[in-house]
């Protein structure tokens, strides 16, 4: 029994309990009201009228049409549109069948708002579309928001497959590119494409003489490739307006695209499976300016590139390998052994076999590079090829022991000692893509499978070259070597610690490293069940090859540099750098500093490009191969680069309407002009001791 003292104390507390609460549910509540601004929300507001749903800021406006899932984005002077949903929207895949499929065709759509508290928008919910009387459910995922303070467009796409597969995505849809002036590609090294281009443009495969797509190139437009983006972002230009793509999940994407003679290009993101499935969330963001052009772009992206990690900057990377910091203004040389084409081989010369067939031996290499100390090149990076066993590209990945005619091991060490004793840094032209059929450890079971047997193949480059397929098998026969395959990228590193072991074995320790085509190429998808092979997953496997490499060598090097290698190399050359439009250096205006780029001596043209973009130059070994114009030129860009070599290339503007005439800007003020109608440059503040 409660007393009645006991059951005051009891409605005491009883009443201080419903006091706390109250007090506790109003702060609560009062912290929920707070305007969004005060706790870091951006300041967006979701509407929907009529079917029609508005994302609101302060400096953009997004508008959504419910019924035909067109886009429009309305940012400070400029207006964006992007085409409404079309026949070929998605592919997919079920019951061993494959077609398309519109997006707004789905007999299920929900929009409703969504909200993270860092980007707000809606979500569009997708689901049940009728294909020959059939329903198909792939239910699909889709959210539009603003996001930060600069109020960015981000876009994101997932799929729940089941029974169907999603297998190509094209969202958000292209850019109406009407009334835009000039689309901005990163294919090559940077690509200023006028809407009124007068010739067919494709970024990747071949165009004739007569300025058509050449019918024998079925090259597929994928990132990770030079040709296709050496950097995973694209951009438009309308007046002094701008705008941006970056694709932030580029490892299994690509972009729509389309420009034919005279224009207007077509270009937006295109979202690809992985092994056979859609898989995983993708991501891309839209990034406006108000006034602005490419040189504003590429400044956002390099800002990306920083913030998520593909920046490293040379600086960096000398402190990690201090003998990168022997790179900078120096020379570099490549050297061939031997050259022994393969009567299969594509380039084969039957008109003149005698061309097939080269060989320079180690101490001849030696003597000539005795000489070039004596001509005045104090330092060099000198790049050795052609030391495989059977030649240049061949036998892959079983490349040793060198050739005996070129003086094998014993010349080989004199070789690579003769550098050290002459103060040249000297590393090794290698491979392990390229799976040569006549290698000792070839096996197909190894070789990187395509999903089906059906052709034609999709590896590149056999796509340009011409392909054969057995079975599930790409071939290609392009290369000296003749017939070969491509090794999973899970097996390349084994190999290379396996060949460096008899290096090592030998007393021969290069410098560094040049693993040739991994910047170059895409990255390759294995279907193969015994060991199945993302293109993530190869990307990994090579960067292990580079982090090795790195660690037991010290320069790392590869060909053309597509940025997802730019974290693990020190220099690539320029293969590949080059535009069927108006080029433009987009990548050195985000990569200048992070990595040495190097440029050909062949001709007066590609050495004044590379005066102009700060890089360095290609020296050929042989006395007589470059005249005293050019020499001049050589020298010009080796002293350029000892001052700006870690400096950011901040502009670059050209300076006539017919692009002849242009200049960069690197960050302590130093400017290089170009005209090329006179094939004259000018470096200011001049440089001294030339």
């Amino acid at each position: 029994m409660i007393s009645g003292a006991d059951s005051k104390m009891s409605r005491q507390r009883l009443a201080i309990f419903a006091f706390t609460a109250i007090v506790t549910i109003s702060a609560f509540v009062s912290a929920q009201q707070l305007p969004r601004e005060q706790w870091g929300a951006p300041a967006i507001t979701v509407s929907n009228a009529g079917g029609k749903w508005t994302i609101a800021g302060k400096k953009t406006t997004v508008t959504i049409n419910e019924s035909d899932l067109s886009i429009r984005a309305d940012s400070d002077s400029a207006h964006w549109l992007m085409v409404p949903s079309a026949a070929r929207d998605m592919l997919v895949k079920t019951g061993g069948a494959e077609f398309y499929l519109r997006l707004a065709d789905a007999q299920k759509i929900n929009v409703v708002p969504y909200d993270t508290g860092f980007k707000t928008g809606v979500r569009i919910s997708l689901d049940s579309w009728r294909h020959n009387g059939r329903n198909v459910s792939v239910p699909l995922f889709l959210t539009v928001c603003l996001e930060g303070k600069d109020e960015e467009l981000v876009f994101d796409a997932v799929a729940r497959e089941q029974t169907t597969v999603l297998r190509q995505l094209d969202w958000p849809t292209a850019i109406d590119a009407r009334d835009v002036d000039y689309t901005l590609l990163s294919n090559g090294r940077g690509t200023l494409l006028p809407r009124t281009w007068p010739k067919e443009y494709f970024p990747i495969r071949t165009i004739t003489p007569e300025g058509k797509i050449a019918a024998t190139d079925h090259s597929v437009l994928q990132s990770n490739v030079i040709e296709s983006w050496s950097m995973s972002w694209w951009g438009f230009q309308k007046g002094r307006s701008a705008m941006m793509v970056i694709v932030e999940t580029p490892d299994d994407a690509a972009y729509q695209f389309n420009h034919p003679a005279g224009g207007p290009t077509v270009v937006g993101p295109r979202w690809r499976a992985q092994l056979g499935r859609f898989g995983y969330l993708r991501t891309a963001r839209m990034c406006f300016f108000a006034r602005g052009n490419y040189v504003d772009m590429a400044k956002r992206y390099r800002r990306y590139a920083m913030e998520t990690g593909l920046f490293v900057s040379l600086r960096e990377k000398i402190a990690r390998t201090p003998r990168v910091g022997e790179l900078i203004g120096i020379p570099q040389t490549r050297v061939s052994i031997l050259r022994n084409l393969k009567p299969e081989s594509d380039r084969y010369d039957t008109k003149d076999p005698s061309k097939n067939y080269s060989l320079t031996t180690f101490d001849e290499r030696a003597r000539q590079l005795r000489e070039l100390k004596s001509r005045g090149i104090e330092r060099a990076l000198i790049l050795v090829s052609g030391w495989p066993h059977l030649g240049y590209d061949r036998q892959h990945p079983d490349s040793l022991p060198p050739p005996e005619r070129a003086g094998g091991w014993d010349g080989m060490k004199r070789l690579v000692d003769t550098c050290r004793q002459l103060g040249y840094l000297v590393i090794f032209h290698d491979q392990y893509r390229d799976y040569y059929l006549d290698a000792p450890s070839y096996k197909s079971q190894f070789a990187v499978h395509e999903e089906d047997t059906t052709l034609p193949a999709h590896q590149f480059p056999g796509s340009r070259f011409g392909d054969s397929k057995e079975g599930y098998i790409p071939f290609m026969r392009h290369w000296d070597g003749g017939k070969q395959a491509y090794l999973n990228a899970r097996f390349q590193l084994g190999h290379l610690l396996k060949n460096y072991q008899l290096f090592f074995d030998q007393g021969i320790r290069p410098q560094g490293i040049y693993i040739d085509v991994i910047g170059y190429v895409p990255p390759d998808e294995d279907f193969n069940p015994e060991h199945p092979t993302t293109h993530t997953d190869a990307m990994r496997g090579q960067a292990a090859m580079l982090n090795w490499a790195r660690q037991n060598l010290g320069i790392v090097s590869t060909e053309s540099g597509a940025d997802w290698v730019i974290p693990y190399v020190d220099t690539v050359n320029s293969s590949g750098g080059g535009s069927k439009a108006i080029l433009v250096p987009l990548y050195h205006l985000v990569y200048h500093d992070a990595v040495l780029v190097s440029h050909s001596s062949r001709d007066q043209k590609t050495l004044l490009q590379g005066i102009l973009y700060g890089g360095v130059p290609e020296l050929p070994i042989a006395s007589n191969a470059v005249d005293e114009k050019n020499m001049a030129l050589i020298r010009a860009m080796t002293a350029l680069h000892r001052r700006v070599a870690m400096l950011e290339m901040t502009r670059h503007e050209f300076l006539d309407a017919n692009y002849r005439k242009e200049r960069t800007t690197f960050a302590d003020g130093t400017t290089v002009t170009v005209d090329w109608d006179a094939n004259t440059f000018k470096i200011e503040p001049e440089l001294k001791g030339l």
